[in-house]
């Protein structure tokens, strides 16, 4: 933390998802939120929640991590590896072995690439996704998890909503902090599931989402849903939502940059700077570290052997989920000195065990 960062300075088109950082030098998670609509408790099937989007306590720019991750199959089963694509790294060795099959003149090469639909072998499972830390205000399916702070796989029509808010494009409307811990917005959620009934393919591959903002800011609260600020305390951020109201409300860039910098100098905005990076220290305590447990990290060595043994099945022309290491034949002109390539008739989707630090 810096003592000179301007607790009302941080806007969304600061989040690395917009600005992509540099590459560094050198299975299931508890903590990720799943509405599904198998698990709703409504007559309709609908699985409906409030949560809060926020930023990440421990890293605001990086409060939107698009991770890029490969499934993977081999003779023990699934796993998957979070890739060094996710920081815009192309070092990544699964990500070279797909580009040496991809443009290889080989045909048994390219078919190991090549998607299944194009009629290849499709071994190179590559996963986008995006995720965001949450709060969950109030889910009635999972009444266990309100208060939590969580992870969310989030799809793209929820951040749309989000996006189109906090960063438009028609200069005549505010930016909206819809992240922001203490005057964001909450998101009102559906998820509704597509035809058929849990278990049938079409019932979870077209799952749709509809996400509505609230009107009004929301705060974060602690785990136990008690509010996090003192009465002054929220007088003090009220009087703040009064104020920046007017800026929000206002069409004209000029008028409301004027009145902004008015909110931003007056003697209460100071008060609330005096307490947000308390406020965000505290959230630290009880929530997940977004890029800490789904960031790309350097693999263990355990994991780089595993990969490794992976690939060199995989450019031998051979399906690692059906050959044993140690069965493995090298490919010449085009052909691989063993027969048939099976593949599991059906296998678990391994995704669906699914110093700036102050916001504004």
């Amino acid at each position: 933390m810096t003592e000179e960062f301007d607790i009302l300075a941080f806007d969304a088109s600061q989040l690395s998802v917009n600005n992509p950082v540099e590459a560094p030098k050198s299975g299931g998670n508890a903590n990720i939120y799943r509405p599904r609509p198998a698990d709703s408790k409504s007559e309709d099937g609908i699985y409906r929640a409030q949560i809060k989007v926020i930023y990440n306590p421990f890293d605001l720019r990086r409060s939107v991590l698009e991770q890029q991750s490969y499934a993977m199959q081999d003779e023990h089963g699934w796993f998957t590896v979070v890739s060094s694509l996710t920081v815009n790294d192309t070092n990544c060795p699964v990500f070279k072995a797909w580009k040496t099959c991809h443009y290889s003149k080989d045909p048994v090469l390219q078919n190991q690439a090549k998607k299944v639909d194009d009629g290849g072998n499709g071994l190179f499972d590559k996963r986008y996704a995006r995720y965001v830390t949450i709060q969950v205000l109030e889910d009635n399916n999972r009444p266990e998890l309100n208060g939590k702070y969580m992870f969310w796989k989030m799809p793209k029509a929820v951040w749309d909503v989000i996006n189109a808010k906090q960063s438009p494009t028609n200069p005549a409307k505010a930016a909206i902090p819809v992240m922001d811990f203490l005057f964001g917005r909450a998101i009102d959620l559906e998820v509704k599931p597509g035809p058929g009934k849990p278990g049938d393919e079409r019932y979870s591959r077209e799952t749709s989402y509809a996400a509505e903002l609230t009107d009004e800011p929301v705060s974060c609260v602690n785990p136990d849903m008690s509010p996090l600020l003192n009465a002054s305390q929220q007088a003090v951020l009220e009087q703040y939502i009064t104020d920046m109201k007017k800026v929000w409300k206002e069409k004209d860039p000029a008028i409301r940059a004027t009145l902004k910098a008015e909110v931003d100098s007056n003697d209460n905005t100071k008060e609330l700077r005096s307490f947000y990076r308390t406020v965000v220290e505290k959230i630290k305590t009880f929530c997940p570290d977004l890029i800490e447990e789904l960031g790309y990290h350097e693999w263990s060595d355990d994991v780089k052997a595993r990969v490794q043994k992976w690939i060199d099945i995989v450019l031998s022309g051979n399906n690692p989920a059906a050959v044993a290491p140690t069965a493995v034949a090298s490919v010449g002109n085009g052909e691989s000195t063993t027969t048939g390539q099976p593949t599991p008739e059906s296998v678990p989707d391994p995704m669906s065990t699914d110093d700036d630090d102050l916001p504004f």
